[in-house]
């Protein structure tokens, strides 16, 4: 196993109930430090809404309690003008330190090792596959998941393409301050969206109390002008609409990532390895969500790994299950990212784009489902 995230500790579970030996390997020293995300998770019944083929693995979306910063029941959106829509969604901001540590002490109860400060190479040589940090220090395994994040280290073999997975216009660059000393609403999860903040994305301020919030945009390098960190800074201190509640706040930590957003890989198995997460794209391009789809996907992932080696169940089985359970969300998902790139380089037309859709479509957007009356336009235009 590589990578001890989401989807990796879901899957190093998984894989141990079912009686295979696991180990995980992780470059961070630290399990869910550093934190990466905005950190928002939907509430159980929400997922269910989004997901609703995923009801197998409902209990996942169950967070613990102590791992619950703040709990959110509203999604207001901008557009580039500054009208705004919200409607109800009710998300839980996480504590993710304290829920991934907690993933990894069920992990190790169950027999899992789990070696931090370990940056994992997957070395061929053959039909033999090992796995370790070099290819005198690695174990030979009979079947590897990649759950590592974007990019993986297994784009570096032959059976598993990459297709569009990392064309510039595909990956989002994420900047996000977590702050505090603000004047936000606690129970609101705000985005904006406009070329002067998060060109080829959205901004957002995910609260974690009525006076800290994750704030942070997500850009695609072909969209945008300077440096990204600039456009935080302006959506942070100068921009008209967030200056009252931003402007005066106090910045603790920074991140910067990046997140692959036009769905999942055609291809997320071969037949000794297996991609989940990050790693396989299963990143919700139209809001960068990927924590529950990371979740469930690792969940098949090491279910499937451990039953190959104890039964000789094919690989290609994990396939079938993650499109069953996530692939309509996540293909509907891609294609309204792609359309909506016609109108995103000019705000105008994105404001009019919004004001369309109004308050019900704008909701189908960003919880992945394609509007009935924009799924024609979509494909008359080949979208």
């Amino acid at each position: 196993m590589i990578g001890a995230g989401p989807a990796g500790l879901q899957a190093a579970i998984s894989a141990a109930e079912q009686g295979a030996s696991v180990i995980v390997f992780d470059k961070k020293t630290t399990v869910g430090a550093p934190v990466r995300c905005g950190e928002f998770f939907p509430s159980k019944e929400e997922m269910l809404n989004l997901l609703p083929a995923s009801r197998d693995f409902a209990h996942l979306f169950e967070i613990p309690s102590d791992a619950i910063a703040n709990t959110c029941e509203t999604i207001r959106m901008f557009s580039p003008s500054g009208k705004c829509w919200e409607f109800p969604f009710t998300a839980h901001v996480l504590d993710r330190s304290i829920f991934e540590q907690r993933m990894a002490k069920d992990a190790r109860k169950l027999g899992v090792e789990i070696r931090l400060g370990h940056a994992a190479h997957i070395f061929e040589n053959g039909s033999k596959l090992k796995v370790g940090t070099d290819e005198q220090d690695s174990f030979q395994v009979r079947a590897v998941i990649a759950a590592d994040g974007f990019p993986s280290v297994a784009y570096n073999l032959r059976e598993l393409p990459r297709d569009r997975y990392s064309l510039p216009e595909n990956v989002a660059v994420n900047y996000q301050y977590v702050m505090d000393g603000l004047n936000v609403e606690s129970r609101v999860t705000e985005m904006y969206t406009g070329t002067s903040i998060a060109p080829g994305g959205y901004g957002w301020i995910i609260p974690k109390s009525s006076a800290s919030a994750n704030v942070g945009i997500g850009i695609r390098t072909t969209f945008k002008s300077g440096r990204g960190k600039d456009h935080l800074d302006h959506f942070v201190r100068s921009y008209p609409p967030t200056m009252g509640k931003l402007r005066l706040g106090r910045i603790q930590t920074m991140i910067a990532d990046v997140l692959p957003v036009d769905g999942a890989l055609s291809k997320t198995c071969s037949d000794r390895v297996l991609l989940a997460g990050d790693a396989a794209g299963m990143v919700m391009p139209t809001n960068g969500g990927g924590i529950p789809t990371a979740m469930v996907s690792g969940r098949i992932a090491g279910e499937v790994a451990a039953l190959h080696v104890k039964r000789n169940v094919p690989l290609s089985t994990y396939e079938t299950r993650w499109k069953m359970a996530l692939g309509r969300e996540l293909t509907a998902s891609a294609r309204l990212r792609r359309f909506a790139d016609v109108f995103m380089p000019y705000d105008v037309l994105y404001d009019y784009s919004m004001r369309l859709l109004r308050t019900a479509g704008i909701k189908k957007v960003v919880t992945c489902k394609i509007p009935s009356g924009l799924g024609v336009l979509m494909r008359l235009l080949g979208y």
